[in-house]
């Protein structure tokens, strides 16, 4: 038997957990800091130590908490999986940076990110994901994971890439639904995600990672599926910075757009779209006045 924990119980760690239940030779453990949403749920400290594999669902923003639990309890060999698709706001480490650093140094570390909707996941729609290491063989056993699931798995090494094009997706994720709510309408949506691929390439390969990978499942692939469902906290975040009002929850788009702000100011301005959307997110300009520049 494979025993996997998931960590953090919203609607993707309940979709990985409604996948792998599926198969009769993987057990599945969730855990929840809200203890109401698992009830019955066992401690960290007992389902830790015997996973193969720890999957990791919480917001960029609490990952650091959630990975100094884990942390010393995790056998040698246990393969830890994030599905983090940010910033962290306090540091701007992304991803990578923060999980490597909170985890022993021998751990290995998958990076699952691609078009990934949980309400589709959990309706068991087929579709493909991208896992990103530099580990071969935790690779590989990923993507034995899910074998029999209703989740195709495609590998890469890069894993700069995969992180920065899953966290770039969110920023314009937000900035097409800055666009559809100004009622841009199909043909102006479409120009737009080409832009947007284009910008998280050149962003991508600043980033050390391969531009291509913007292209690919992580970047472009969850991009367009981000982007068209109302089910998308980023998507819908921008549909309300257009029309002037706050965010409903917390977006993993503004805290990297804020990251990404800082840490690349000299090239912000030959990203159209990323700097119309840091103009909205961060200095309250007028939604259409900030798209005009986009689109001619």
């Amino acid at each position: 038997m494979i025993q996997v924990s998931v960590i953090g119980h919203g609607e993707i760690g309940s979709a990985l957990t409604h996948m792998l239940a599926q198969r009769s030779d993987i057990v599945v453990e969730s855990w929840d800091k809200n203890i109401d949403i698992v009830p019955g749920q066992k401690s960290l400290s007992i389902i830790i130590p015997s996973s193969d594999v720890v999957c990791i669902c919480v917001p960029t923003w609490s990952a650091r908490s959630a990975l100094q639990t884990i942390a010393p309890l995790l056998a040698p060999q246990t393969i830890v999986v994030t599905l983090c698709k940010g910033f962290e706001k306090e540091t701007c480490m992304n991803a990578h940076e923060l999980f490597r650093r909170n985890l022993p140094s021998t751990t290995p570390l998958v990076f699952l990110g691609g078009p990934m909707i949980a309400e589709e996941l959990l309706a068991d729609t087929p579709t493909i994901a991208l896992a990103a290491s530099a580990d071969a063989r935790a690779r590989r056993a990923i993507t034995e994971l899910f074998q029999g699931t209703i989740l195709a798995i495609r590998e890469t090494d890069d894993v700069d890439g995969a992180i920065m094009a899953g966290a770039l997706k969110n920023v314009y994720a937000l900035g097409l639904g800055i666009g559809d709510a100004l009622g841009i309408g199909s043909n102006a949506h479409g120009a737009l995600v080409v832009i947007a691929a284009r910008e998280m390439a050149l962003i991508v390969q600043k980033s050390g990672g391969r531009p291509e990978t913007a292209f690919g499942l992580s970047g472009l692939g969850d991009l367009v599926a981000t982007a068209q469902s109302a089910n998308s906290t980023n998507y819908t975040t921008g549909i309300r910075f257009a029309q002037g009002l706050p965010p409903l929850r917390g977006s993993e788009a503004l805290n990297t757009i804020t990251c990404i702000a800082s840490t690349l100011e000299n090239l912000i301005p030959k990203l159209p779209f990323l700097e119309a959307i840091r103009a909205v997110v961060l200095d309250g300009k007028d939604a259409r006045e900030a798209m005009k520049n986009v689109l001619s």
